[in-house]
C-alpha cells in the first residue's frame, strides 16, 4: 500500500466524504456532523490508507471510558470502517484493524467496541456479547398504561435542564463516562436518529422541579422511513423514565416504540412486567485487547460484587491470538478469544468448565457493559 497512517485533522474532511459515499443515503446529513468523536479533530487515532495522495480506506477510532460500578475501564469504539469501491479487495480493512489493535494496546486500553458484526471483525477476534431485551411498546401495553398514571410531571427537556440531565446520566451504575459538554454534543449530533431517518426529542419526568428521569427518543419526521421509533437512552428512576416514555408515545402518536434494555437493568425489566420482548446480543461486537489488563481494570467492580469469589482467581495471557488462562484456586481454565468474551459478558456462556470453577466464576460474571447503540454509538 502506498501510505498507511493516522489521518490528520486537515484530512478528516476527506475521511468524512469517503464515509458519506459508503454509508449516507438521500436526505441524510454528512457523517462529519453526526459523529463528532470521529470527525471533529479532537482525536487523531483514526487510521487511513492513501494511494497517490487520495484517502481510499478509513476507520474511525474514538477513545473513552466506561464506568462499571467502582471500575473505570479505558475503551475504544470503532466505526465508519470503509473502503472506496474502486479499491476494495486489497486487504486494506484487515491492515487497518491490525493498526487499531496495536494502537489500543499501546494506549493502555483493554476493550474495543465495534459497531459491526461482519466476518471481517469475527475472524480478527471480535465477537457478539451480552444480552439486550428489545421491548416493543404501544399505548395498549399494560406497563405503558400503568406508567401513564405515574405521579411525575412529564415535559420536553429545555436548556435549563442540562445539569439535571448530566447528574441523572452520571448516576447510572453502568455507563459511558461523559462530560456535560460531551453529553450535549452527542445529543445535538443525533447519530442513531439520523441513521434511521428519525428525529430526536428528550423528555424529562420531574416532581416539584426536581428531575427524576429522562428519555432520549427518536420519533418519525417528515422524511419517509419504515423505521420504528425507539428509545436511544434513558436515565434516572426506571418508573419515572417509563412514565416519560409513555408520555412520548401519546404526544407523538406513536403506534409502536422500541425500548432496548440490557440484562443488568433489572429495575426497568421489573417495571416492564410481562411485556413481550425479543432478546438479542448487545449491538455490534467486542474484542478484548489485553485480558490481563482488563482483569486488573475491572477488579474494583468484581471486588465490590463478590470479594470472596474474586480471591483465588488469576488471569494469565500467553500472546496475542493465543489462549487466555484463568486459574481458579489453582485449577487452570484455557479459553480462546470467543470463550473469554462469552465468560466475561454473556448471561449464559456456553463453556466447558470444572464444576467448582464454574460456581465460583458465576459469582463474578457476567460483567455488564453499556448499551452499544445509544448516544455514544460510533
Amino acid at each position: 500500500m502506498d501510505d498507511f497512517r493516522f489521518v490528520s485533522r486537515e484530512e478528516l474532511k476527506k475521511a468524512a466524504e469517503l464515509s458519506d459515499l459508503v454509508f449516507r443515503g438521500e436526505g441524510q446529513t454528512s457523517m462529519a456532523a453526526k459523529f463528532p468523536g470521529i470527525f471533529s479533530g479532537s482525536f487523531m487515532s483514526s487510521p487511513g490508507v492513501f494511494e497517490d495522495g487520495q484517502l481510499v480506506a478509513f476507520a474511525g477510532l474514538v477513545p473513552g471510558f466506561i464506568q462499571i460500578g467502582a471500575a473505570s475501564v479505558p475503551i475504544f469504539s470503532l466505526g465508519s470502517v470503509c473502503t472506496h469501491p474502486e479499491y476494495r479487495g486489497k486487504g486494506y480493512a484487515n491492515a487497518i484493524l491490525q493498526r487499531v489493535f496495536d494502537h489500543i494496546d499501546r494506549s493502555g486500553g483493554s476493550l474495543l467496541l465495534v459497531s459491526g458484526t461482519r466476518h471481517l471483525y469475527i475472524r480478527q477476534g471480535c465477537h457478539t456479547f451480552g444480552s439486550v431485551r428489545s421491548y416493543l411498546l404501544s399505548a395498549e401495553n399494560e406497563a405503558v398504561r400503568n406508567a401513564a398514571a405515574g405521579p411525575a410531571f412529564v415535559r420536553e427537556a429545555e436548556e435549563q435542564d442540562w445539569f439535571g440531565l448530566q447528574r441523572l446520566a452520571e448516576n447510572r451504575e453502568v455507563r459511558f463516562n461523559r462530560s456535560l459538554y460531551e453529553l450535549a454534543t452527542l445529543v445535538r449530533a443525533e447519530a442513531i436518529s439520523d441513521i434511521y431517518k428519525l428525529k430526536q426529542k428528550i423528555y424529562v419526568a420531574e416532581t416539584d422541579g426536581r428531575l427524576l428521569a429522562y428519555a432520549v427518543i427518536a420519533v418519525r419526521k417528515e422524511l419517509k422511513t419504515d423505521a420504528v421509533p425507539l428509545v436511544i437512552e434513558w436515565g434516572g428512576a426506571p418508573e419515572a423514565a417509563l412514565q416519560a416514555i409513555t408520555w412520548a408515545i401519546a404526544a407523538n402518536g406513536i403506534s409502536e416504540l422500541m425500548l432496548p434494555v440490557p440484562w443488568h437493568e433489572t429495575e426497568m425489566i421489573e417495571a416492564l412486567g410481562n411485556s413481550a420482548y425479543l432478546e438479542t446480543p448487545n449491538p455490534g461486537t467486542v474484542k478484548i485487547i489485553n485480558p490481563v489488563r482488563l482483569w486488573l481494570q475491572i477488579h474494583p467492580y468484581l471486588q465490590q460484587k463478590s470479594p470472596e469469589a474474586v480471591n483465588g482467581v488469576e488471569v494469565h495471557y500467553a500472546a496475542p491470538g493465543g489462549e487466555t488462562v484463568l486459574t481458579v484456586n489453582g485449577t487452570a481454565v484455557h479459553l480462546n478469544d470467543k470463550e473469554l468474551i462469552s465468560l466475561f459478558f454473556d448471561t449464559d456462556p456456553q463453556l466447558e468448565l470444572p464444576a467448582a470453577s464454574r460456581e465460583q466464576l458465576k459469582e463474578l460474571f457476567p460483567v455488564p457493559l453499556p448499551y452499544a447503540s445509544g448516544l455514544n454509538f460510533v
